[in-house]
């Protein structure tokens, strides 16, 4: 079964002194449903009707009875003494975060096939070659907090300069499924897959 496809009215079809016509009867009956079924070309209703997190592991989620879009957001795992793992859900994947390393670089992650890809943010730079023992925090993916966040990295005084690892990716989108569909994904470390639908 797929969802029912919307039909805009416009003022040709609704209003003061039109003609009813079978078309227009049939858009009012059938959008509605379109509407539940959030099928193409139907408006969002505001609000979520459920969210689900998917923590760890691989496997297929399957999309719930009554449900044609999801929005899905997929954090890669972030870096630590190596690089974190990418975090896949269908066509889309947040990439995991790089290795801390002894000298500046960008070792965020990156993100692919969302309607929005977010890269994970860099870590922390820090030069101690002539100071006291530092840490250099790690990158934050864009969800903050620690999930896809890259590992701080301490050394000693006079060890010269360094950075932590990077954050993990994200990367959103919305897909249209029906319901009993079977999703691939893949979450290794600290990386999510927030679904909302």
């Amino acid at each position: 079964m797929t969802a029912t496809t919307y039909v805009d009215l416009d003022n040709d079809d609704l209003g003061a002194n039109k003609i009813f016509r079978a078309a227009t009867a049939s858009a009012l009956d059938t959008n509605p449903v379109s509407i539940a079924q959030r099928g193409t070309g139907a408006p969002w209703l505001n609000g979520i009707g459920a969210i689900t997190k998917l923590t760890s592991g691989s496997g297929n989620w399957t999309v719930p009875a009554g449900v044609y879009r999801i929005k899905v957001m997929a954090v890669g795992e972030g870096g630590g003494a190596s690089a974190g793992a990418d975090t896949t859900f269908g066509s889309i994947t947040g990439g995991g975060g790089g290795a801390r390393t002894a000298s500046l670089t960008f070792n965020g992650g990156t993100a692919s096939g969302g309607d929005i890809n977010l890269l994970g943010g860099g870590g922390d730079y820090q030069d101690n070659s002539a100071g006291p023992a530092l840490y250099a925090m790690g990158g934050y993916s864009c969800v903050g907090g620690a999930v896809g966040r890259g590992a701080a990295w301490g050394v000693s005084a006079g060890s010269g300069s360094f950075t932590a690892g990077g954050g993990g990716a994200t990367a959103i989108k919305v897909f249209s499924v029906n319901p009993g569909d079977l999703i691939a994904y893949s979450i290794a470390g600290n990386g999510i897959i927030i679904i909302e639908y």
